[in-house]
């Protein structure tokens, strides 16, 4: 695991909110009538899910990662345990000089 300053922390922070409001606006397409909204939608999700490894495969099991691709609540649930994280160790940094 990688230690990160406080910089790259709220950098860190900045992507998964943008990944969960990503997430939450997605879903009503996720449940679509229109067959194409639902694939571009799964794809988008999938893209998501993807963005969101990337930003944390340093701190998640695979197998997490494989069940955040057939969840959708267990994704809403990872990443807010990854802003929990990633807030929890901007508290102990303290302030940004």
């Amino acid at each position: 695991m990688h230690e990160l300053d406080a910089y790259q922390q709220m950098e860190k922070i900045k992507a998964l909110h943008w990944i969960r409001r990503s997430a939450i606006f997605l879903k009503p397409s996720l449940k679509s009538e229109d067959p194409g909204v639902v694939e571009e939608a799964k794809q988008a999700y999938k893209d998501l899910v993807d963005r969101f490894y990337s930003e944390t495969s340093d701190y998640m099991p695979l197998s997490q990662y494989k069940a955040a691709k057939r969840n959708f609540e267990y994704f809403l649930r990872l990443i807010d345990l990854a802003l929990a994280y990633f807030a929890d160790g901007m508290e102990a940094e303290g302030p940004v000089q």
